[in-house]
């Protein structure tokens, strides 16, 4: 399921680009040739380089989604992975929930092993930073479309 006020635009109220229909009613990412990371998507504020297209897995543990907007598409992620299985859909990924959290508990990981080894306040401000992503990645049930 994805949530947003329109569909349709590019752009979000503040001007950023954004995961939209394209005149083909196809869902595009902001960026599909982007190469941002998983945690920079999650975290936000990077959407120009975001090559993913973020989706709530109902299915996921624990989530209570934050609503991102008035209207609601559902996006049958089964028959996705179906498709790209089979090759009729191509230069599509899924990244599940679990994957997400996966990712995202890497890189707290990564933060905790550098404060541990050199407890600055930039690396705390880091590990907390990483602490949140999964917070809210999994408070939303967060799943990607690359």
């Amino acid at each position: 399921m994805r949530r947003d006020n329109d569909f349709n635009s590019p752009v979000n109220d503040r001007g950023d680009p954004k995961a939209h229909f394209d005149e083909n009613g196809n869902l595009v990412p902001a960026n599909p040739d982007g190469t941002g990371t998983i945690q920079s998507h999650v975290r936000g504020g990077n959407s120009r380089n975001t090559p993913y297209t973020s989706a709530t897995d109902p299915n996921a543990p624990n989530s209570e989604p934050k609503i991102y907007g008035k209207d609601e598409v559902q996006i049958d992620t089964g028959r996705l992975q179906r498709d790209i299985d089979s090759g009729k859909v191509q230069g599509t990924e899924i990244i599940t929930s679990s994957q997400v959290r996966q990712e995202l508990q890497s890189k707290i990981d990564d933060a905790q092993k550098r404060y541990d080894a050199n407890p600055t306040p930039n690396n705390e401000e880091r590990l907390n930073d990483a602490k949140k992503d999964i917070f809210n990645a999994t408070r939303d049930g967060e799943c990607l479309i690359r």
